[in-house]
């Protein structure tokens, strides 16, 4: 029998080994050596099983916490990077559901961003193209470091759909070894994992198929509403951070996101009134279902945006859109209530 313990033991040292790759690559600069520390996030996150035990209790017991926030109607919570701390985010999510963070990136970061996305594609186009010619795809160091396969995972790839095959101008960000490092290190800047240490109560790992760097084309029609949570394991504990890498939305001419501005505590019923999925949710089920106006904040390159797997969303489309849109999505979960079936990963 596999103790309460026994997990906690294996949690630690899962980041001690982690720690340890991560040396090993401050110390070389090698690129050997960042893939290893890649695939050994990805290997160790195996071992979570969502079970692991926090000392520090299930939040979600907790009584509501004061509501900071008094937004208008069709707007969202925001605050300015420099208040962003507990007792903001969990208010904003606790009452509406989300919360926006201006400047959370720096404009300079969020360029750098932008040019290894841009890197990060064009590496997976050289490496679909020699396969689609079955020639060897083995990439030149330079472009290993951009995009490199998980080694013997076409199962992990599969899953992936068309992150993985780059068709909707999107990757998974584990997927590069180089820019995968450099958002962790960012997040790590930020303080961001002792802020979601303390807002999950529990050690935060992060998902790998949903974690997803974008360069989205503006669509040519009205994009369907979904909550993440339609794909995932019940009784998870989950937070998305998704930050805008160039400015988009209202006012610009990139697709940004439209959110319902309200909290959310169940799945609304997807695949009806005219939904072209079945996991998706219809305009008509969204106005219906909802009286207060959609939100549909403008983001300047470096914004963000905190949801959970119940937040309803879309991307937005007008005529006017006519720039591809950059942004990195990353899903976290608490270690103890991850969603399995999308693939924890060590932080």
């Amino acid at each position: 029998m596999v103790t309460p313990e026994t997990l906690a033991r294996r949690s630690d040292a899962a980041a001690a080994q982690v720690a340890a790759l991560a040396e090993a690559y401050r110390r070389s600069g090698e690129a050997g050596d960042l893939v290893r520390l890649r695939d050994g996030r990805i290997r160790l996150g195996q071992g979570i099983d969502g079970s692991a035990p926090t000392a520090w209790g299930d939040r979600r017991q907790d009584p509501p916490p004061r509501d900071l926030f008094t937004p208008a109607p069709g707007t969202l919570p925001e605050i300015d990077a420099r208040a962003l701390d507990l007792d903001h985010l969990a208010s904003a999510m606790h009452h509406h559901g989300a919360l926006i963070v201006r400047g959370l990136f720096s404009p300079r970061t969020a360029m750098a961003f932008r040019h290894d996305i841009d890197a990060v594609l064009d590496a997976l186009r050289v490496f679909l193209d020699a396969k689609a010619e079955g020639r060897d795809a083995d990439l030149p160091t330079a472009q290993k470091v951009l995009f490199q396969p998980i080694p013997n995972s076409d199962q992990l790839h599969k899953g992936m759909g068309s992150a993985f095959l780059g068709l909707s101008g999107a990757v998974g960000t584990l997927l590069s070894p180089l820019v995968s490092h450099r958002l962790l290190d960012q997040f790590e800047t930020l303080g961001l994992r002792r802020l979601l240490q303390r807002y999950f109560r529990d050690e935060p790992c992060l998902s790998f198929y949903k974690s997803v760097l974008r360069r989205a084309e503006p669509l040519p029609h009205p994009a369907e509403w979904h909550q993440d949570g339609a794909f995932m394991d019940e009784g998870i504990d989950s937070l998305n951070l998704w930050v805008a890498l160039s400015d988009c939305g209202p006012g610009t001419n990139s697709p940004g996101m439209d959110l319902v501005p309200r909290r959310l505590d169940r799945i609304v019923p997807p695949g009806t009134d005219g939904a072209l999925f079945d996991w998706s949710v219809s305009e008509e089920t969204v106005a219906r279902t909802f009286r207060d106006p959609v939100a549909r904040p403008r983001f300047d390159a470096g914004d963000a945006v905190f949801f959970d797997h119940f937040n309803l969303h879309a991307t937005s489309s007008a005529p006017d859109f006519t720039r591809p849109r950059y942004a990195i999505e990353t899903w976290f979960f608490a270690k103890s209530r991850c969603a399995l079936n999308q693939i924890p990963v060590c932080w």
